[in-house]
């Protein structure tokens, strides 16, 4: 969920501004109003503002289309090794 991209709004948006932005988003009914009030609380919440402020910064689809999400192994238990740390005598 993009919440600057649901509520048309930029990064530097005050709170003033994502008020009225989702006032205004909920009258045009391009999303749910559960998906406007779930943009304004992200971008009311200081910590989760400044997270989506950083995820808008980064780009990340060059280095998606790199990625291979090729399933893992689970390791078997023969594979592991025993820490000799924990072999302490009493």
């Amino acid at each position: 969920m993009n919440p600057y991209k649901i509520l048309n709004i930029d990064a530097g948006a005050e709170k003033r501004d994502v008020v009225q932005a989702a006032a205004l988003a909920l009258r045009q009914r391009r999303y749910s109003a559960r998906e406007v009030a779930m943009a304004q609380r992200e971008l009311l919440d200081p910590v989760s503002s400044a997270a989506h402020q950083f995820l808008q910064v980064v780009d990340l689809k060059p280095f998606l289309k790199r990625v291979t999400c090729g399933r893992l192994e689970a390791p078997r238990l023969s594979d592991l090794k025993r820490l000799s740390i924990f072999d302490e005598a009493s």
